[in-house]
C-alpha cells in the first residue's frame, strides 16, 4: 500500500497563520505557536488542506488530537479531530477525498483505523467495514 507521510513543520502565508490563530484563539482557547503544521491536499483541487497537531505530542507517550482544517469562502472550518498517535495519508480514497490511516498503537504499525471522508456528516469517520 502506498501512502504519504505528513511533514509537519511546514510554513504558512501570514494571513492563513492569522486565520488558523484567531480558530484556535475562539474554539480552543489557544494559539498557533503551541502546533506544528502539515498542509495537504486531500481532495485534489490544487489547495492545501492543513493538519495540526501539539508541539507536546512529539514527547508524549499518550495519542495526540489531530485537527484537520481546510479554508472555505475566506474563513477557516474544522473538518475533523482524530485522536491517535500518527496519522498517515491513504492510497485510497471516497468521495474523491484521501482516506486517512489512523495508528493508536506506536509499536505495531500494522494497526490502524482508515477513516474515511462522510459527505452527509461533512467530516472524517472511522470506516467501520
Amino acid at each position: 500500500m502506498a501512502v504519504e507521510q505528513l511533514s509537519f513543520g511546514d510554513k504558512v502565508s501570514p494571513s492563513l497563520k492569522y486565520q488558523i490563530n484567531t480558530l484556535l484563539g475562539e474554539v480552543y482557547e489557544t494559539d498557533i505557536s503551541l502546533y506544528h503544521i502539515a498542509n495537504i491536499d486531500l481532495n485534489n483541487d490544487g489547495i492545501d488542506e492543513h493538519i495540526l497537531k501539539r508541539k507536546t505530542c512529539e514527547v508524549s507517550k499518550n495519542q495526540c488530537i489531530y485537527s484537520i482544517i481546510a479554508e472555505k469562502d475566506g474563513k477557516i472550518i474544522l473538518l475533523s479531530k482524530i485522536r491517535a498517535k500518527n496519522l498517515i495519508i491513504g492510497e485510497t480514497s471516497s468521495f474523491g477525498i484521501k482516506d486517512i490511516l489512523v495508528f493508536k498503537n506506536e509499536i505495531n504499525d500494522y494497526n490502524f483505523d482508515i477513516y474515511m471522508w462522510s459527505p452527509s456528516q461533512k467530516m472524517y469517520i472511522m470506516n467501520i467495514e
